[in-house]
């Protein structure tokens, strides 16, 4: 396990006491924020001594239990930035090859008050643990001696919120209902990468960047974008696409134009906000078409940004 603070990003000594919000925490959305409010209350309230902490996995369980696991929708960086905002003071991330044949009750006392020091716990109203998700909420109070705090769903909507739902949205094209519900948009941060330099030679250039191997791909097509480079914001075309490599295989590519940038950015990181989903993609009969159609969507993301300040 590592113990960080997910204020700096560094590791840092276990507490002498912990109160822990448990689970996977895939987005940080409201659902997991209100938990993480509900559990600092808690902690003021009757363990005032004790560091509020979140207790997950380096990725999601869902990485090993599935055969066909979901896309994450936050890198473990991004989890680290939204678990301090929520106000955790620690962050204890393990590792879920590990811990997954653990027995119910030697994760209670071993895992969480042996070695985190655990005085209180808080999670969701689904919450499962241990060897096949075996370890029920009764058990979970029962070993704790009563010190947990169970979170009902947040809804919205009418449905609950959930990292499911959210990706389900992000698939769909409906990148604005799935930031109401985290509460913040959905994120690529990555290098620029070397592109094929077609928007260049038409008067539009963009950066090219990959999606992590395990992250989320929204629905494909041409997205209105908000874009950080070096601190600071630029409005952003961003078209989610594929083409085929040199061995046959189809490569999600990620392409932004950035209005009013000039400069060479290959190899810096840039952080792309997905704001609003704005066409799908199609091929174009001649360069002049797509040209055409490049400079409509810019003049769209213009007005766009400027409405929203």
């Amino acid at each position: 396990m590592r113990i960080l603070d997910p204020r700096t990003a560094q590791t840092c000594e276990m507490p002498r006491e912990t109160v822990l919000c448990l689970g996977n925490f895939d987005g940080v959305h409201l659902g997991h924020r209100a938990l993480i409010r509900a559990a600092r209350e808690m902690r003021d309230e009757k363990y005032p001594h004790a560091a509020l902490g979140v207790f997950c996995f380096r990725g999601l369980s869902s990485d090993w239990l599935s055969q066909n696991p979901p896309g994450h929708l936050t890198s473990e960086e991004e989890r680290l930035e939204r678990f301090a905002e929520a106000g955790a003071e620690l962050a204890v991330i393990a590792d879920f090859s590990r811990l997954r044949d653990t027995e119910p009750q030697e994760f209670v006392r071993r895992i969480l008050v042996g070695d985190c020091h655990c005085v209180a716990a808080a999670c969701g109203f689904n919450h499962r643990f241990g060897r096949r998700g075996e370890g029920t909420l009764d058990l979970l109070r029962e070993m704790l001696d009563g010190r947990l705090l169970v979170q009902e769903a947040v809804m919205a909507g009418g449905e609950p919120i959930s990292s499911t739902r959210i990706r389900r949205l992000l698939t769909e094209g409906k990148p604005d209902e799935a930031a109401a519900l985290m509460g913040h948009p959905y994120l690529l941060t990555a290098p620029v990468i070397s592109g094929a330099q077609l928007g260049r030679t038409i008067g539009f250039p963009t950066v090219n960047q990959r999606f992590a191997p395990l992250a989320l791909i929204p629905r494909a097509g041409v997205y209105q974008t908000d874009c950080e480079v070096a601190g600071r914001h630029y409005a952003g075309v961003t078209d989610i696409g594929t083409r085929p490599t040199v061995d046959g295989v189809h490569e999600v590519r990620c392409e932004t134009h950035l209005l009013d940038f000039a400069g060479d950015l290959y190899g810096k990181a840039v952080r792309v906000a997905f704001l609003r989903y704005l066409r799908e993609e199609r091929k174009f009969e001649t360069v002049e078409a797509l040209r055409e159609q490049i400079a409509r969507d810019r003049e769209t993301v213009r007005r766009l940004a400027e409405e929203r300040g």
